[in-house]
Parts: C-alpha cells; structure tokens; sequence
C-alpha cells in the first residue's frame, strides 16, 4: 500500500476533503472571490443570496464593505461573517505533487511511485502528446508546476487554465493556501469550500468566442452585459450592475458565486476515473458540458479541444 507522502494538512481535514456528492446541497449563500495578490487592489467579492429558485446578488466589490481593500484580514473578516456559506475562490486551493512530498528522498518523476506522478506519467503525458505526436525530448508534463485538473482541462475539455506554479503564479497560489489554512476551521474544500475558474464557466455556459472577449477587450462591457441578459431571471441583483459590468475582478467574483450556486444545486461531483488522483492532487469545478449526462465522463479519451 502506498502511503500518502504528498498531504500537509491536518488529519481530520484529509478524512474530510474528498467527500462529494451527486445530491444537491443545502446552501442559501454563496460567496465568490475573484483572488489577487496579496498586496494588491486585485481582489473581488460576490456575495449571492438564493430566494425563491432565483439567486440574488447582495454585494460585490473589490473592497470589503467598509471602503478597506481586501487584503487578509479584510477578506477573511468577511467570509468569516457567513459560516453557513459555499465558498468559491478563482484560485489553486491545493497545490502540486510535488510541493506536497514529503518524503526524506526524492527518487525522480520515473521512479516515484505516488499515485499522482502515476497519473501524470500514464495518464497526463498521454493527454498531452496524443496517438501520433512525439515528445522531442520536452517534458509533456510537469507535475511540479501542474496539477492533473489542469492538464485534464485543457487537454479534454479545450480551456486552457493558469498552472498551479507556471508563470507570476506563485504568488497567487501562496495566498489561496494561506487562506485555505486561514479557513479551515469553518470552510472543508470540496464541502463548502470549492476552487472554481470563472472563464472556464463562461466557456461552458457561454461559449468560447465569449470566454474569449468578456475580459480585456474592446466590447467587454457588451459581451458581460450579454452574459447577464442570457442568465435572465436566473441571476438578479440587489446592488449596482453598472459597477460589476465594467470591472473584471467583480464580474468574476459574480461569476465564482454563481458557479458555486449550480454547483451545490446540481450536484456535480469528481469524474469517477481518476476520482483518488482529483480528489487527493486538487479539482477546478466547471459546469458539465451541455451533452453530458448526470454521470461525469471519462477522462480517458480526450475530446478535440474548442477552438
């Protein structure tokens, strides 16, 4: 039996983690958190509220309801505010295989028998290279950098997420497990606390052309305005539209929320293959794509990706 070298995080919470399920869940509130750097004005908050099948955009903002920006403890303070909440954060909640060893000795990416690095010799590398291509002597994979959900993203289902530890993204992912630690004496990944992609929701629901024009380009206001308009009576707001049309952070912060409510509405769960890898090496929750059954498909044979 192979022991678990690759978990830092306390006993209980590794019983806890995995646990998911197809039933719904009970949560009135959802809260979504569009996450920057820690020093910085980057980070937004949604709070969504569920009334009568519809859900109710109560805040959003990129400062914590008393005008302070949402730095640690600001942000903490507020999620804090709603112990009975699902928490939805646009950033890696776990972070790689190998970060997490533990072991006295490494014995290299080929010889490592942890079911993760299994998974990315098989399995990942498989995704990447495909049938017919070759490697040229280029790693396909590196699971020091790269988590399997990200690599199964982007290889099965066309979206192409930041890497756990790729480029300018230490920062970002340093913060997500600080606050992850900060949380968890209230919020369980995979419970009431789930790691989202915002642009992956929009690609699902939306459509990849949207996906690629709701941010930094020059209709961004119509396409998110777009997005609104098509989620109709689905998704109202309490507070000032205007203001999450024309900021990038808050409308992801929305879009995290709302993510976070199908979610717990729909029930959705961990594919079944590769469930242990997921569940153990980290899981971005998307919408299922719309031919999907209730079942999650395999990730053993990739689709074409969108493009």
């Amino acid at each position: 039996m192979i022991r678990d070298n690759c978990d830092t995080l306390p006993e209980m919470d590794r019983a806890r983690r995995e646990k998911d399920t197809t039933a719904p869940r009970e949560f009135s509130t959802f809260i979504g958190v569009d996450l920057g750097g820690g020093k910085g004005k980057n980070t937004a908050i949604a709070r969504l509220e569920r009334r009568d099948g519809q859900v109710v955009v109560k805040y959003v903002g990129t400062r914590a309801p008393d005008g302070s920006p949402l730095y640690d403890e600001q942000l903490l303070a507020y999620i804090n505010e709603f112990p009975d909440a699902l928490v939805a954060i646009d950033a890696p909640l776990t972070t790689t295989a190998c970060v997490r060893c533990r072991l006295e000795r490494c014995a290299g990416l080929e010889a490592c028998a942890d079911p993760v690095i299994e998974w990315f010799r098989i399995t990942g590398n498989a995704l990447v290279l495909g049938e017919d291509e070759r490697a040229n002597g280029k790693p396909p994979t590196t699971p020091y950098t790269q988590r399997a959900c990200e690599v199964v993203l982007h290889r099965v289902h066309g979206i192409l997420p930041r890497e756990t530890l790729g480029q300018g993204m230490g920062p970002l992912t340093a913060r997500a497990h600080y606050l992850r630690r900060a949380l968890e004496q209230r919020f369980v990944l995979n419970e009431n606390l789930i790691e989202v992609y915002p642009k992956a929701t929009v690609h699902r629901l939306f459509g990849a052309e949207r996906a690629r024009r709701y941010k930094r380009e020059v209709n961004t206001w119509r396409t998110r305005a777009e997005i609104l308009e098509q989620l109709g009576e689905q998704l109202r707001f309490e507070v000032w539209r205007e203001g999450c049309l024309s900021n990038d952070h808050s409308f992801d912060a929305v879009i995290c929320a709302y993510t976070g409510h199908l979610w717990a509405r729909d029930g959705w769960s961990i594919p079944s293959d590769g469930h242990d890898v997921f569940a153990r090496d980290g899981w971005i929750w998307v919408p299922p794509e719309r031919e999907e059954s209730a079942e999650q498909e395999s990730v053993a044979a990739p689709s074409q990706p969108l493009e």
